[in-house]
């Protein structure tokens, strides 16, 4: 059976080396593994055209996003009208293949009376309001505090466009249950991220870690939060591994004793970083959606210490050691430090990851938008 999908993109997905795009380029690998024809459309700004996307999909189109600055009084969110072009609609209009959306940037088609009779589903990273939300409330830069605010609102607003999806995805289940209550066609979908799980995983590692993103401000508010509050000594280094740190952090990093930044690691290195971590420590300050960075953790690494907000509606709890402030941090680092990594916690985590296997997820979303 032919089988053939749109998926609008609102950035080209690889390489796939952030949260959002890790999620879509694994989403199409594991659909094309599957046999399904794929149509993919992306927004370009600042990256590369990929011959690696045009070996798992049938075409791949490029729209160049535009910078549109409608000021405060524009109504359309910025995320969504710098992705407006008519030749994404005309492409999709031609025929009857069912879309998929990637987040609710790309939504600006999605009630256009031209896809009336098409199977339309949203893959939703966030819910955007509240995540633009929570970078106004992050933010010391008075320019875009007043960005985030207004997109907040827009967004907010913008949301109700869902209601003309067929399907919407949800990524966490925090998020499910938002959703579902204004749009009843939300299922829950763990997020897509091309880890396989290390189940050979034992012993004892030489240092914590904390990864990520470092030029994202919400990672950058959990490096800080770890420097002042986490008690280090250089018997037990704690390395804090990502790309783009800007130079405050570079330096606040660097003048604390017993903390050791590695600055933009490759791929391969840094799956090895993770690897040989004895205890990963992830804080955040947002719970929304999926942390990959937790995923990736749970999948290669040996133990996980979080705050609530990280495991919120993920249903990993049972699978992390939970610290809600700093004596409890401190009290579980000691205690991890010279514990054994056993069969018993790999065990543990196997019967809990197979959910979030890239395959399954894929095969989810076909029978959703082919069983109509």
């Amino acid at each position: 059976m032919d089988r053939s999908i749109h998926v609008v993109s609102f950035d080209i997905p690889y390489p796939a080396d952030y949260g959002g795009v890790i999620d879509v380029y694994f989403k199409l690998k594991a659909l094309a593994q599957l046999g399904i024809k794929i149509h993919l459309h992306c927004f370009q700004y600042g990256r590369k055209e990929s011959e690696k996307l045009k070996a798992l999909c049938e075409q791949v189109h490029y729209y160049p996003r535009k910078r549109i600055y409608t000021g405060i009084v524009s109504r359309v969110p910025y995320i969504v009208g710098s992705r407006i072009n008519p030749d994404l609609l005309e492409r999709l209009s031609k025929d009857n293949f069912p879309i998929l959306f990637e987040g609710l940037h790309t939504c600006a088609y999605l009630d256009h009376p031209l896809l009336a009779s098409k199977i339309k589903a949203v893959r939703m990273h966030n819910v955007e309001w509240q995540y633009y939300r929570g970078l106004f409330d992050y933010s010391t830069d008075p320019f875009k505090s007043i960005y985030y605010a207004v997109e907040s609102k827009r967004l907010h607003r913008f949301e109700s466009v869902l209601i003309h999806a067929n399907h919407i995805f949800a990524i966490s289940k925090t998020e499910t249950e938002y959703l579902t209550n204004r749009y009843p066609q939300t299922q829950l979908l763990f997020p897509f991220h091309g880890v396989g799980i290390n189940y050979e995983q034992k012993g004892k590692g030489s240092y914590g870690l904390y990864h990520g993103n470092l030029s994202v401000p919400e990672n950058e508010e959990a490096v800080y939060w770890l420097l002042e509050n986490l008690e280090v000594d250089a018997s037990f280094p704690f390395y804090i591994a990502g790309k783009k740190p800007n130079s405050k952090l570079k330096e606040a990093i660097e003048s604390k004793s017993g903390f050791v930044l590695i600055e933009n690691p490759k791929d391969n290195e840094m799956n090895k970083i993770i690897e040989d971590a004895q205890i990963h420590i992830l804080p955040t300050f947002q719970s929304t959606g999926v942390k990959l960075k937790l995923i990736k953790s749970l999948f290669r690494g040996r133990f996980v210490m979080v705050n609530p907000e990280m495991v919120e509606g993920t249903g990993l709890d049972e699978l992390c050691y939970i610290f809600k402030n700093k004596d409890r941090l401190n009290t579980l680092f000691r205690e991890l430090k010279d514990k054994d990594y056993s069969n018993d916690e790999s065990k543990k985590r196997e019967s809990f990851l197979v959910q979030f296997d890239d395959l399954k997820g894929a095969d989810f979303i076909v029978s959703t938008l082919f069983n109509h």
